[in-house]
């Protein structure tokens, strides 16, 4: 059995581990509320900043957007998101092992951000491959194959013509 000095030496430890795990795990919370990652798309012409939770804080259209389709703005705001929370996953799990190390709870956080933003499927350096689109240049989306959808013509409207009787019928009506 252990002595009472014994006992109070192993509670003083173990109150030292757990205040010094604590800091850690507090160190690690202000180290990932600073994380951000900035992704950019379309050569450069659209910039996409997530914050620490994923959620976009900034994002910047330059000149080149203009001459983009919208569907392909969107598509390369939604790539650039996507990659950008990848590598966000990628930069907590690196602050955690610098701040926490590999304790349980930080390895838990880490999982938990791979398991909200997980790897793109079938990229290796998170990046797409450039190609050449011709409404563009180089640029990170691959060409449409298959041309847009015509819009049938409307049927012609048959215009009605007024007389000079019809302009004076209203004429003595309230205006509301």
């Amino acid at each position: 059995m252990d002595s009472p000095d014994e006992v109070e030496r192993m509670i003083t430890e173990w109150r030292a581990g757990v205040a010094e795990q604590a800091e850690r795990f507090d160190a690690a919370r202000r180290a990932i509320d600073e994380v951000s990652v900035t992704e950019t798309a379309a050569g450069g012409a659209i910039v996409l900043t997530v914050a620490s939770s994923g959620i976009p804080t900034d994002l910047r259209l330059g000149d080149g957007v203009d001459r983009m389709k919208p569907d392909q703005v969107a598509a390369q705001i939604m790539a650039c998101l996507r990659r950008a929370q990848t590598r966000l996953a990628d930069r907590v799990g690196s602050v955690v092992v610098d701040t926490i190390g590999d304790a349980a709870g930080g390895q838990a956080i880490a999982e938990e951000y791979r398991h909200r933003f997980p790897p793109l499927p079938g990229e290796d350096d998170h990046r797409p491959p450039l190609v050449e689109n011709a409404d563009f240049g180089l640029s990170d989306l691959a060409p449409d194959p298959t041309p847009p959808a015509t819009v049938p013509a409307a049927a012609p409207v048959r215009a009605t013509r007024r007389t000079p009787a019809d302009d004076d019928e209203d004429w003595d009506a309230p205006l509301w």
